[in-house]
């Protein structure tokens, strides 16, 4: 569990990095770093009354959850996309919510998981990346929605991990899509909100661990 906690703090620390730190290649000017809580990558055998500071988004999603079927024996009713759809919207107006920025700090939270049913266990792919790697993903996507396409997000952060199971299913299937020819340890993939308020998801791939990451593809599948 101490591990955990301290990927998490890891993670938390390369999405906000990758949000305001990073400098715009197309030349513009990067924008003011925010800065982030001192309390959120504390080490959880200190100061057990900040924990809950550190129970962050990515905290959550980025644990193993057991599945559906692991939950039920295997008696699994499926879940139609209007549901997923709708499930998605709640959780992600619930993770909005939960971002504070008070003098500079940024802090988030995480929605409460037993409150939704569809399978969370592929968010777990961020812990495939270093704070490093994960860092440089978020800024390479970042800066394709804000400059290459233009979008201004209307959501607190430009670029949020993935969280829809349709999308995360490309870690664990053979054919991998528009990303076809990638292991999965060179695979990326974040969500964001464009200016129809429609969430599309971007994927990212590289050479191999410490090359750069490019956006090939921006869409509603990894299957276009």
């Amino acid at each position: 569990m101490r591990d955990k906690k301290i990927f998490t703090a890891m993670v938390i620390c390369a999405m906000f990095m990758g949000m305001a730190g990073c400098t715009n290649e197309s030349g513009n000017e990067p924008n003011t770093p925010i800065q982030i809580e001192s309390s959120v990558i504390r080490d959880e055998n200190e100061n057990k009354e900040d924990a809950d500071v550190s129970d962050t988004w990515i905290q959550e999603e980025a644990q193993v959850q057991p599945s559906a079927s692991e939950n039920n024996d295997g008696a699994v009713g499926e879940q139609t996309d209007v549901e997923l759809e709708k499930e998605l919207e709640n959780y992600r107006q619930e993770r909005e919510d939960m971002i504070r920025e008070t003098n500079g700090l940024v802090e988030g939270g995480s929605p409460d998981e037993d409150n939704y049913s569809f399978d969370m266990s592929g968010s777990f792919y961020a812990s495939r990346f270093d704070t490093r790697e994960i860092t440089e993903a978020y800024a390479a996507a970042r800066i394709y929605v804000t400059d290459t396409l233009g979008i201004k997000p209307s959501t607190k952060m430009v670029t949020y991990m993935c969280i829809d199971p349709r999308m995360l299913a490309i870690y664990d299937e053979e054919d991998k899509g528009v990303a076809s020819g990638y292991d999965s340890s060179n695979i990326f993939v974040c969500e964001y909100c464009n200016g129809d308020g429609i969430w599309q998801y971007l994927i990212l791939v590289r050479d191999g661990k410490g090359s750069a990451w490019s956006v090939i593809h921006n869409g509603s599948s990894y299957k276009e």
